[in-house]
């Protein structure tokens, strides 16, 4: 795809973590070589504790969005030197998370800054650092624990720590996080005492990860499809529509990860149609960032300058097959 060929440098020039991760799920498809080069470089700026502090936003630590990326290129380049030589360092980024951001030591590691979310939008506080369990990380976190845990089992590793962690972040978004009320995950101000329970596409990440068990995961499905599959809106809006709302945004990337999600629990027609509209949708505006969710035949969705190397990224990741569907459809 040329606006991915033609941006050789765009990790550099990244935005966001998020950006980065569309990226590397492109270019593993494309030239694995240049993930594998960017997940060594960016390793090696690595803290004594284990945080990857973002370029753009030094305070901020990086999701692991690395062990899922390694994992990516891993099944499209099977070498064990290249995890086995990558591997120390993403687990101590992982333990990062569990030693120095779950003050209460259950499992649930906070974020702290708004660059550390999945859709920094929604956290756009203050300069303050907060502290809050986000359904959203928190299942971003768990796919790459089950990213890290099978790559180093293929190693013949000690992975008790990880294992351990990666089972109470499990029980802890299932007990502490999930709202019977909504059917749905709820994030926590852990300073405020206070659950965050304002409704958005990123709060059914766990799907990803196959956090919720099999009742969860179809009352999840059911208001999935119900608040967020609109007739008259391109799949899937971030916010829940409203009557009379207005300003409804679509993310291609949440889309993908919650196409795999829907996937991994047997919704494959739910799936599929996410899939295409996503698609028709870049290909009817071009390639941005963020589009408008509500549908206009005649005018431009797309939000921003358009040409968006991340985007183009996910079309690629979209078309040619992600990378976890052949394991979900044998798993599940």
């Amino acid at each position: 795809m040329h606006i991915l060929h033609a941006a050789d440098d765009a990790f550099q020039h990244s935005a966001s973590a998020m950006e980065q991760l569309a990226l590397g799920l492109g270019y593993a498809h494309s030239d694995v070589g240049k993930v594998w080069h960017w997940l060594e470089q960016e390793l090696g700026r690595q803290t004594d504790l284990g945080c990857i502090p973002l370029v753009h936003d030094p305070h901020s630590c990086t999701p692991p969005l690395h062990s899922i990326l390694a994992w990516t290129c891993w099944k499209k380049d099977p070498s064990i030197a290249r995890i086995e030589e990558l591997f120390a360092a993403l687990l101590q980024s992982h333990r990062f998370w569990y030693l120095h951001r779950d003050p209460q030591e259950i499992g649930l590691p906070c974020i702290h800054f708004a660059e550390e979310a999945v859709m920094p939008e929604f956290f756009q506080h203050d300069d303050a650092p907060f502290q809050i369990q986000d359904p959203a990380f928190l299942g971003f976190l768990c796919r790459a624990n089950e990213c890290l845990i099978e790559m180093g089992e293929k190693l013949n590793y000690d992975l008790g720590d990880l294992v351990q962690w990666h089972e109470l972040t499990v029980f802890g978004l299932n007990e502490d996080l999930w709202d019977d009320a909504s059917k749905s995950y709820c994030g926590f101000d852990l300073l405020s005492g206070q659950k965050l329970n304002t409704p958005n596409l990123a709060n059914y990440l766990p799907l990803w990860a196959g956090v919720p068990d099999q009742e969860q995961a179809e009352q999840l499905c059911r208001g999935l499809i119900k608040g967020y599959f609109r007739d008259n809106y391109w799949a899937l809006p971030i916010q829940l529509p409203s009557k009379g709302s207005s300003g409804e945004t679509v993310s291609l990337l949440l889309n993908r990860m919650i196409y795999a999600g829907l996937l991994r629990y047997g919704f494959k027609e739910n799936a599929s149609y996410l899939r295409k509209s996503s698609l028709q949708m870049v290909g009817d505006y071009g390639f941005y960032n963020l589009y408008q969710a509500a549908m206009h035949p005649y005018d431009n969705i797309g939000i921003g300058t358009g040409n968006s190397a991340s985007t183009a990224a996910l079309v690629l990741d979209l078309a040619e097959g992600i990378a976890e569907k052949r394991s979900f459809e044998q798993n599940w």
